[in-house]
């Protein structure tokens, strides 16, 4: 997939503005900080548009769809021969799609920040988060197995905690990071506990292999059942828990109003698609593996 290698700079673009303008903080120029922010993920944005279009455009798609592409991909963490932890770029309708949402609003956040934030102190720390928030969402969407998907979500949750706590010199802002945090760390404990009852019956967090047609990966936790419910069944339940909780859904949904503290309440307001839509299509990412994308009635 040497076409597309390309693609590993729209994650790692946003992660080398973070480094540069988080550690420069103090002495770099706020314009000059908003500038380096924003033309990151303007190029990010040019890549994104670029893949989505090479992608849909480069052939007519496979019999049963548009294939599956992983340009890059390399072992990170090795527990035996057959569990092991990959992190890669995977290529497909879904996070293709993503990546182009994710780009475009993090790319109007960036540019309406420029003139919302003017003259406020820390501007260049502001833009680090918000490099970080775009690096966090990119390596999410672009996962090849659910092990990848859990690391950058968490990145996600403590972009979303230093965004809420700018103000930090704010005892309510304070109070409303920590609310967060502590609020989204439950839901994420079920995401957790849901991805490894998943991998401990199919011995794999890898998509490609719970998504392979003939469905052996899945079989054996579709087979057991705890509490009149297969095991698959309550994996996905428990990894649905942890996007209620960044989502805010009832009831997980009481750290939402204290988000909206001080001038950034415009990131959970005037621009919800950021936090929301990427939010609640985060689903296909989860569930690649369930019925819409198997066909198979398993969950059920």
């Amino acid at each position: 997939m040497e076409g597309y290698t390309y693609t590993l700079w729209i994650i790692l673009l946003p992660f080398l503005v973070f480094l540069l303008t988080g550690v420069l903080s103090l002495r770099i120029r706020p314009a000059l900080a908003g500038r380096i922010g924003t033309g990151g993920i303007l190029i990010t944005l040019v890549l994104s548009l670029y893949t989505a279009w090479q992608y849909f455009h480069s052939g007519a798609p496979a019999e049963g769809g548009w294939p599956a592409l992983i340009p890059v991909d390399y072992t990170w963490l090795r527990f035996n021969d057959t569990l092991q932890v990959h992190m890669g770029i995977l290529l497909d309708p879904i996070s293709v799609m993503m990546l182009v949402v994710i780009s475009v609003v993090s790319s109007m956040v960036h540019i309406y920040s420029l003139g919302y934030m003017k003259g406020e102190g820390g501007f260049a720390r502001y833009y680090a988060f918000l490099s970080l928030f775009s690096f966090s969402m990119y390596g999410l969407v672009l996962a090849t197995n659910l092990f990848q998907i859990y690391f950058f979500w968490e990145l996600v949750g403590v972009s979303s905690y230093l965004l809420i706590g700018f103000y930090y010199d704010r005892p309510s802002a304070v109070a409303a990071a920590k609310k967060a945090f502590i609020v989204t760390r439950f839901a994420d404990f079920g995401f957790l506990v849901g991805i490894l009852l998943l991998s401990w019956h199919t011995g794999t967090f890898d998509f490609a292999t719970l998504t392979h047609p003939d469905g052996a990966a899945i079989a054996q936790a579709a087979s057991s059942t705890f509490l009149g419910a297969s095991v698959l069944t309550w994996a996905l339940v428990l990894i649905f828990m942890g996007g209620a909780g960044k989502s805010a859904m009832f009831p997980l949904h009481i750290w939402l109003p204290d988000a909206m503290e001080g001038r950034l309440r415009f990131l959970h307001s005037s621009t919800p698609p950021l936090w929301w839509w990427p939010a609640f299509t985060w689903w296909p990412v989860c569930f690649r593996f369930t019925i819409c994308r198997m066909g198979r009635p398993w969950i059920l």
